[in-house]
């Protein structure tokens, strides 16, 4: 008789074990996730941050790279982060010829300046891109208004490259973007954070940041 209920034990003790431990390990690898993209999200603010500085200060790029380096979190490729950037020359103008004067204010679509995975660092293909966005680029699913990209939107989008090359004179406006595209650790840990996907293309995952400033 105990022999039977020992067995009986048993069994019930592995069945828990089975429904339970899925779900144990399933919570452990969300919160690991959970904590890299905190971390990667960190990484974005801190890189917009001082690269918004660095470009007013200078109002060049040239020292980009060197901080996406710095702040970059491990597991992360260079290759997975990029930016772009909107020039204005005023704020304000009476003849509405500045970043407030015509919407949506500078705040542009939020996206990803690539199509594809590759190994160019981010002033490289920002360099290709001429420093914009365009709507062949992954777009972020939310917040999208406009893509602010030349004289329609009062941006300085035929001579943005020289300038930012170059030197953006003082007094211009700015608005920079930077966004990474996040790689999860699993198929199957990634269709728990939107399937995967926050963009209009499937498997890209962005975190984003954006600053703004005028060039001293």
């Amino acid at each position: 008789m105990f022999g039977f209920f020992k067995k009986q034990f048993r069994g019930v003790t592995i069945l828990e074990t089975a429904i339970t431990l899925p779900i144990i390990l399933y919570a452990l690898f969300f919160s690991l996730e959970f904590i890299r993209i905190g971390l990667a999200q960190t990484a974005v603010d801190a890189i917009t941050k001082e690269c918004t500085f660095q470009l007013m200060a200078t109002g060049k790029v040239d020292k980009f790279d060197g901080i996406f380096k710095k702040y970059k979190p491990l597991g992360i490729p260079l290759g997975n982060f990029r930016y772009y950037i909107r020039i204005y020359q005023n704020f304000h103008t009476d003849d509405n010829e500045g970043v407030m004067d015509l919407v949506p204010y500078g705040g542009e679509t939020i996206g990803w300046a690539d199509t594809e995975q590759n190994d160019d660092t981010p002033t490289e293909k920002a360099s290709k891109n001429n420093y914009g966005l365009t709507n062949k680029h992954v777009l972020l699913s939310k917040y999208q208004t406009s893509i602010c990209d030349g004289a329609d939107f009062n941006e300085y989008g035929s001579d943005r490259k020289e300038l930012l090359e170059n030197g953006v004179p003082p007094g211009y406006a700015f608005v920079l973007t930077v966004a990474v595209k996040f790689p999860f650790s699993s198929s199957f840990i990634a269709k728990v954070f939107s399937g995967g996907s926050n963009t209009n293309e499937p498997n890209v995952y962005i975190l984003w940041a954006r600053g703004s400033g005028m060039v001293n």
